[in-house]
């Protein structure tokens, strides 16, 4: 059950991930898709002036999305105008009990969140659509305007009309509102993993690991072992194959280490070509022969590079910590040990 549950939560994931992406072309779609049906609606209420705006209306969304095929972030603001303008020319012509002004107020919401690249001209725009719905909303109550055939006509069908102009406002607003949320967590999302990240490896950094051992519940702490890691004559592949080379051994390394983490444990690049490998609840003897399988399938590797064959090897030192001991320390007695590897020979893993 739970399988299938994350199936369709996938499923579903990737139709809200793909709306997201297309948004401004979905929305352009539903505009021509609404002025369609109201171009319809007016020619069978026999209502000629509002069905030709809707068929100008409907030309305009068809030509962005099938001949200039421009659904950027430009056509988004033209066709918020597009709404202001025919919203203004319904109104007038039916008066304020149908709800056509609705689409100026919620789109003034909307365009906060359809053009988010245009910065403070959004409130620019946004001012100018209240004040476009203050000001006719105004005009139509002070001067009393009013088109008395296309008003009889139409009067009728006025609640319904109201209820599905309040219906289209309120879903613009709540899809805009979805998708400018959606763009947001994906933004801190983004933010967040890159503050706990290496850019060039993907592993944890520094900060992470130290920030993850000291907000552990103290209730939750257990014993724990750390090896440091350190790839051999590093500088000397920098300066024979370059550093694009050292990258790609950099990478190379820190898919091995993450390997031999696991889920459970953490892989953490610590600094230039160091790296640290957390286990909690772990003993030294189960670690060291982790290590042990690590070192030997880095020695292994065949990296491909700067048309080379570069083969390396790598040094590690293990130390255990209780539960209630200070990381610090253990990380340096795991590098005074790493340091003697280095003393005795390198490619090897000292306890």
């Amino acid at each position: 059950m739970n399988e299938l549950n994350m199936k369709k939560n996938k499923k579903l994931q990737k139709i809200i991930d793909w709306f997201t992406k297309n948004s401004n072309v979905v929305f352009l779609t539903v505009c021509l898709v609404i002025h369609g049906l109201y171009t319809i609606t007016f020619h069978i209420l026999d209502i000629w002036q509002l069905s030709t705006l809707n068929m100008f209306s409907s030309a305009f969304y068809f030509d962005l999305l099938f001949l200039k095929k421009d659904t950027s972030e430009r056509s988004m603001v033209y066709t918020y105008f597009e709404i202001l303008l025919f919203s203004v020319l319904s109104e007038l012509a039916l008066g304020p009990d149908y709800g056509f002004f609705l689409y100026i107020v919620g789109m003034a919401a909307a365009v906060f969140y359809l053009v988010p690249s245009y910065g403070n001209k959004r409130f620019l725009f946004q001012i100018i659509g209240i004040v476009t719905a203050i000001l006719l909303e105004g005009s139509i109550l002070i001067f009393q305007i009013s088109f008395p055939g296309i008003q009889k006509a139409a009067a009728p069908f006025r609640t319904p009309f109201y209820l599905v102009n309040i219906g289209i406002t309120a879903t613009i607003v709540l899809a805009a509102t979805f998708i400018y949320s959606r763009e947001t967590e994906k933004v801190w999302k983004s933010l967040e993993y890159s503050n706990n990240h290496d850019a060039l490896t993907r592993l944890y950094n520094r900060r992470f690991l130290e920030r993850y051992i000291e907000e552990i519940p103290y209730g939750e702490r257990t014993d724990y072992v750390i090896a440091m890691v350190d790839i051999d004559f590093f500088k000397k592949v920098n300066d024979t194959y370059g550093h694009e080379a050292g990258d790609k051994v950099l990478m190379k390394v820190a898919s091995c280490l993450q390997d031999t983490a696991g889920a459970k444990n953490l892989a953490v690049r610590w600094g230039g070509e160091e790296f640290i490998l957390y286990f909690p609840d772990n003993t030294q003897e189960t670690v060291y022969t982790k290590m042990e399988q690590l070192r030997q399938e880095v020695e292994s590797l065949v990296i491909q590079a700067a048309g080379c064959h570069i083969r390396i090897t790598i040094t590690s030192g293990i130390a255990g910590g209780l539960a209630d001991s200070n990381y610090e320390k253990v990380i340096r007695s795991a590098d005074e040990k790493l340091y003697l590897g280095k003393q005795r020979g390198r490619n090897r893993v000292i306890v």
